[in-house]
């Protein structure tokens, strides 16, 4: 099948299907790790990303499939979110998406950085793409990649995300 992974900003219509994807991929391992889903929090911050042009909608030919947020910084691109609905998961649609914002930030000179819970099986799929542990607390790993990965497997369920 040919998928044709695109990413688009974020509109005020897509907010539903934004915090749908937020608390779907997130609120257990956020519950895990802290005791407690915020929806109040969560929706806040949806908000406040959109009306910022912050997030974007991750789709699949179209369809709708995920939300992600990265960031150009002075001293490094930032992938602050990446959540693919669970039914779209382990097809290589967060690989294309890391992949893709290795290549920019390898373009720009600078390193690819991110955050990842402990407990979310998505830090495997950065491990395997070359990020390495900069950082640690309980909670989290923060992940840095400074050079697009040599090899990357391809296979359909590979991919956590």
């Amino acid at each position: 099948m040919n998928r044709r992974v695109t990413v688009r900003p974020t509109t005020e219509a897509d907010a539903p299907f934004a915090y749908h994807v937020r608390e779907t991929t997130m609120r257990d391992y956020v519950v895990a790790t802290w005791g407690a889903w915020n929806a109040e929090e969560a929706r806040g911050q949806i908000e406040e990303d959109i009306r910022r042009s912050r997030s974007m909608i991750v789709e699949v030919n179209d369809r709708r499939v995920g939300l992600m947020r990265a960031d150009e910084l002075p001293t490094h691109v930032h992938l602050d979110q990446l959540f693919i609905l669970p039914e779209h998961q382990r097809q290589g649609i967060g690989q294309q998406i890391l992949l893709r914002l290795l290549q920019r930030a390898k373009s720009l000179g600078l390193p690819l950085r991110l955050w990842v819970l402990r407990i979310n099986p998505a830090a495997k799929l950065y491990e395997r793409l070359g990020f390495k542990v900069i950082e640690q607390t309980p909670a989290s790993l923060y992940l840095e990649c400074l050079h697009q990965p040599v090899t990357v497997r391809s296979s359909p369920g590979a991919d956590p995300q």
